[in-house]
């Protein structure tokens, strides 16, 4: 039916088909434009899957029906006839307006619907459970999943498609559909053979191939092509990204958010998703109320991050974005990768979190962040992080802390770790072979962590908060590490320094040895053996643990 439209690539104006209906050259004329019209017609629709909506007819065809019509002007000479190539020069202004004017007009417009979605928080999330954090990066999990593709019959038939970090029967793994390489090898091809999930916490993980035949897929073409498959049975709706979630017993989906534009196409407003069996092309629909549980990918990282652009940037209109910049925030862009990464909560739901600088080349602290629930859409903006460290700043500060051996560091992401802000930061050789992780406090750089196992890293940074951040208050506010002692001291070792005095020294009933600095309590210098002292400090698995918070000799 939409292929209908192409009679509107013939000449309108009768006027000039009533002077020149008898020349072969007209006639020849107006079936080339019918078949350019048909051409651009299946183009648009077939490559570009665009939904067939009003609004999706004005926007391609102002530009369409102006050239069109401007054509006529090779019958200018006739009279009355040059209203028509006027008339296309018009569309085509028209079109000009709604592409680059009109989205100016509506910046308002953009952060109002982005604000009514969000909710401003001030206070500190809880801490992470470190057993849920991920510190293997994507490209060492490629780097792993590669290996397994030469093991397929027909290996180069086939390469990685896109990972994307989800939760899997309570565990966090990077998956990697299996896509073709190209139409022939679609055409030469069996069937994809499966994908691949590697485990995004333990680094030691070996990669796993599920093997499962796929048809539709996003690399095959004509009507096993999966977003073609779904265009073709929901004409009327907007398609956004595909992403591959398999369920907790490893049967693959591809999922296809859809929604609605507002301002004439310029805000996107996700509805629902369309789930589709890539084996079978059965297709079902579900909004954002009553996902399946197994879902994490329903709103694309492309609209998380149209999202905290506009709220960020438009608080105060267009004008002010790019001139006075006043309370203007600017998300952190990273080259290559999505600005928004995948992180997980208590609850493991998945969130796309970007922080926030300030409109400022090279600046390094961030002044607030962002989670964005991949599900639902509820948008929570966070106050608190201003003035620590940005994501860029710590990737710098890992790189250079391996300098010599010239490692890149991954896209970092910020956890609340033991009640401090913190960045985990992946890094890799240029084989992106992951050889060290480092966890980095983003409110003092030099507090940080460099392992090349999870346990080592962690309990390494318990003891460098304790150590190295001081008699700071707010260290740690997790209370599980914080612990009181009160007994009498057994042993006492000092040593002076030209700064301060470092007191050693062990508890009756306690073999830890608990180490206080003169700078942080002044009176330590004071303690001897039979003393009777109450103090708290932080717990962690080495033999030495530092005092934090409060120290007190009794007698």
């Amino acid at each position: 039916m939409i292929y209908l439209l192409s009679v509107l690539a013939l000449t309108w104006n009768p006027v000039i088909w009533r002077v020149h209906y008898k020349q072969r050259s007209f006639i020849s004329f107006q079936v080339i434009r019918l078949l350019l019209g048909l051409a651009i017609i299946f183009c648009i629709s077939y490559f570009g899957l665009v939904d067939h909506t009003l609004q999706a007819f004005i926007s391609y065809g102002l530009y369409i029906l102006g050239f069109f019509l401007l054509l006529d002007i090779l019958y200018a000479q006739t009279k009355k006839a040059r209203i028509t190539p006027i008339i296309g020069a018009v569309f085509i202004i028209a079109g000009l307006f709604f592409s680059f004017i009109y989205p100016i007009t509506i910046t308002n417009d953009k952060y109002e619907f982005v604000k009514a979605k969000v909710k401003t928080v001030s206070k500190i999330d809880a801490s992470i459970d470190e057993k849920h954090i991920p510190v293997v990066p994507e490209k060492y999990a490629r780097y792993r999943s590669e290996k397994l593709i030469g093991e397929l019959k027909h290996s180069s038939y086939y390469d990685l498609g896109d990972s994307t970090i989800q939760k899997m029967d309570g565990h966090l793994y990077w998956v990697t559909p299996i896509e073709y390489t190209g139409f022939f090898k679609w055409i030469k091809g069996e069937k994809v053979p499966g994908y691949i999930k590697m485990s995004a916490e333990d680094e030691r993980a070996e990669a796993q191939l599920i093997k499962t035949k796929m048809t539709y897929v996003p690399s095959a073409f004509f009507g096993k092509n999966v977003k073609r498959h779904v265009r073709s049975l929901h004409k009327d709706k907007i398609l956004l990204d595909v992403s591959f979630e398999p369920d907790d017993q490893d049967h693959p989906y591809y999922v296809i958010p859809y929604g609605e534009y507002k301002k004439f196409r310029n805000i996107v407003d996700v509805q629902g998703i369309y789930l589709v069996d890539p084996a079978t092309g059965k297709t079902k629909e579900y909004t954002l109320a009553n996902l399946p549980d197994f879902i994490d990918h329903a709103i694309p990282t492309s609209v998380a991050e149209d999202w905290n652009e506009w709220y960020g940037k438009y608080v105060h209109g267009f004008w002010n974005s790019h001139f006075s910049q006043e309370d203007v925030m600017v998300p952190t862009q990273w080259k290559g990768v999505d600005e928004v990464n995948g992180v997980f909560n208590q609850d493991l739901q998945l969130h796309w979190f970007t922080d926030f600088t300030r409109p400022k080349s090279g600046s390094g602290s961030m002044v607030s962040y962002s989670i964005l629930n991949a599900r639902t859409g509820k948008f929570t903006f966070y106050t608190e992080g201003n003035g620590l460290l940005n994501g860029k700043s710590a990737m710098n500060v890992a790189e250079k802390t391996f300098r010599a051996n010239k490692y890149d560091a991954g896209t970092p992401i910020l956890y609340s770790i033991y009640g401090q802000f913190t960045w985990v930061v992946p890094l890799m050789d240029s084989n992106h072979v992951l050889r060290e992780m480092m966890l980095i406090n983003a409110k003092d750089e030099k507090v940080y962590s460099a392992e090349d196992s999870k346990r080592a890293l962690f309990d390494n940074y318990k003891y460098a908060i304790a150590t190295k951040l001081g008699n700071d208050v707010a260290t740690p506010t997790d209370q599980a590490l914080l612990k009181s002692l009160k007994g009498t001291v057994t042993h006492v070792y000092k040593a002076e320094t030209a700064q301060s005095t470092t007191v050693k020294f062990m508890v009756d009933g306690s073999e830890k040895i608990f180490v206080v600095q003169s700078t942080d309590f002044p009176y330590s210098i004071f303690l001897e053996k039979g003393s009777v002292v109450e103090f708290k400090y932080i717990d962690t698995n080495e033999t030495i643990a530092s005092i934090n918070g409060e120290f007190k000799i009794l007698k």
